[in-house]
């Protein structure tokens, strides 16, 4: 007898044309990376009990009610191999976000630039956008920093940093393409397909992305992603699709070394850190679908997390900043070491401009006390409660 080995299973995501209708993997580029965590999709109806008079008390069948499909895609958390692409797992950050933009190109510096505005020729407007995370290529200093604003006067580009730059870049310093993530209520339904074992097809249909948690961002460690999912449909069928998905162009996956935090613009010294954003999903409820529901609707979007850095020895601003509800930004990032010193590559950063400490009690590493911060971010403008890009 021939069994399933989990270990030969390729799993593909496709964005749905219609809700709910099946779209199959057409080729192996849309294969993602998942963890050997995953075991598969749930697929589970609701079971209506009928209470039924008779001669007996034994119960009679029941019938099944609203079917409901689930499931979780654990990854590692990196970006593309290309500079400014997008990840492997590109549907499902925009299932989770919605929003999506890219600079595909890379930008040069003019000169005047200091730590925290950079100058941009006329050419480059509309380009790099508030919120974005952008690789400053300073020879011997790359950076990663998270744009506050951008502004465009007589045709004079600026664009101001959230956190400064080690130095001021000269003219000709390249800011590299980039791919940000941020929240839109602009989500589209995915197809997923679980050719499991290379046997059995899972076909996963009208699946939207419910939260994702990052984890394992610990030092000297390979941070994760893990993407619940929820939707209308689960289909098995003997048959797979016969595309064989190549890794081997991906690049490694960054470990927390130089995977620098910062609060308020200010470097922190921290062990782990950790974030879970969750959409609320709400089923669509229709008699007329065979589903007896017709899709799902998020009506709200949940920013929080954890970070645990070093107490300080001069200052309680962090507990003053809680006690008294004073917003706090948080920006962090990893990367691959680069071919040279000082460089990098394979960047990625999540950068949340309003942070409200929810959360802060003492903790201890191996006898040094930390501050461990709890918290949770939120809107201001609009759109803007985070941004993730990778680079």
């Amino acid at each position: 007898m021939n069994f399933v080995i989990k270990g030969k299973s390729s799993i593909f995501v496709k964005e749905e044309v219609t809700e709910g209708t099946y779209v199959a993997p057409t080729s192996a580029a849309e294969a993602v990376e998942v963890l050997d965590d995953f075991a598969g999709f749930e697929f589970t109806k609701e079971k209506i009990e009928r209470k039924v008079l008779k001669a007996t008390v034994e119960s009679v069948a029941p019938r099944a009610g609203l079917p409901s499909a689930s499931g979780a895609l654990p990854t590692e958390y990196k970006a593309a191999a290309i500079e400014g692409a997008a990840p492997r797992a590109d549907l499902l950050y925009k299932s989770l976000l919605g929003g999506k933009r890219q600079v595909a190109t890379v930008i040069e510096l003019l000169s005047g630039s200091t730590t925290t505005v950079l100058k941009l020729a006329d050419v480059d407007i509309n380009k790099i956008e508030k919120g974005d995370s952008i690789h400053i290529k300073i020879p011997g200093a790359h950076c990663i920093r998270p744009v506050a604003s951008v502004s465009n006067v007589l045709g004079n580009v600026e664009v101001t940093l959230a956190v400064p730059a080690p130095s001021a870049p000269v003219s000709g310093v390249e800011i590299a393409p980039l791919t940000t993530y941020y929240f839109e209520d602009n989500s589209s339904s995915l197809s997923v397909t679980a050719e499991m074992g290379g046997e059995i097809s899972e076909q996963f249909a009208g699946s939207q992305v419910e939260s994702a948690e990052i984890s394992n961002w610990t030092t000297g460690q390979i941070p994760q992603i893990n993407f619940s999912l929820k939707g209308l449909s689960l289909n098995k069928v003997d048959s797979v699709s016969g595309l064989v998905p190549d890794f081997s162009a991906e690049p490694q996956p960054p470990v927390a070394l130089e995977a620098c935090a910062y609060i308020d613009g200010v470097e922190v010294d921290y062990v782990e850190f950790s974030l879970t954003m969750g959409n609320t999903l709400v089923d669509v409820l229709s008699p007329c679908a065979a589903q007896g529901k017709i899709g799902s609707r998020n009506t709200n979007f949940l920013v929080s997390g954890k970070i645990n850095p070093y107490m300080k020895t001069d200052a309680v601003d962090r507990f003053t900043k809680y006690n008294d509800g004073t917003p706090v930004s948080l920006f962090i990032h990893i990367s691959n070491p680069g071919a040279g010193a000082g460089e990098i590559k394979n960047s990625s950063a999540i950068w949340l401009p309003q942070v409200s400490l929810t959360a802060i009690v003492n903790g201890d590493q191996d006898g040094v006390l930390t501050d461990d911060l709890e918290f949770q971010a939120y809107v201001s403008a609009g759109n803007d409660t985070m941004f993730m890009s990778f680079i």
